[in-house]
């Protein structure tokens, strides 16, 4: 009974280990994934650079990916602190080349003040369905990807 206590101590740590590795883990399938890498090589920045941002969501038709530049903050200069949307190309062909079946393609443009546009492909990839939509802009939540500074640096923003 003496080492009793060793062996609740184990266990704790092992429950405290199995629960911060549960929130490290990414829910979504390695298909997912390997799409999304493939789906992010698509986007080409028109100038300079650009990281690509995605929200992966599990709804009632499947997994969704939304996908977008993310902007560009401003640091320095008389622009600082304004955040930059990119522009880009976007490689429509290499994106549906992503997909084993697609099944809708459709383009939709949003009006007024918040304008934008994304591009909708569903289909599947082997046997999961998916769906994919390219944003021509990142969301306001989304925040800044990069920092491009007075002096011409660009860095990424931790944490995205």
């Amino acid at each position: 009974m003496a080492h009793s206590h060793l062996l609740v101590q184990h266990l704790l740590k092992q429950l405290e280990q199995h629960a911060a590795n549960r929130t490290e883990r990414d829910p979504r399938p390695s298909w997912l994934i390997r799409l999304v890498d493939q789906a992010a090589e698509c986007f080409h920045p028109l100038q300079g650079v650009a990281r690509v941002g995605y929200e992966c969501e599990l709804i009632d038709e499947g997994w969704e990916a939304r996908m977008y530049l993310g902007m560009t903050e401003v640091v320095g200069g008389r622009e600082d602190g304004q955040a930059r949307h990119t522009s880009f190309e976007l490689d429509v062909a290499g994106l549906t080349s992503c997909f084993s079946r697609v099944d809708e393609m459709r383009w939709n443009v949003a009006g007024g003040e918040a304008g934008g546009s994304f591009l909708t492909l569903r289909g599947a990839v082997g046997e999961e369905s998916v769906c994919v939509k390219a944003y021509s802009k990142a969301p306001q939540h989304a925040g800044p990807a990069l920092r491009e500074y007075a002096d011409g640096r660009v860095s990424p923003v931790d944490g995205v």
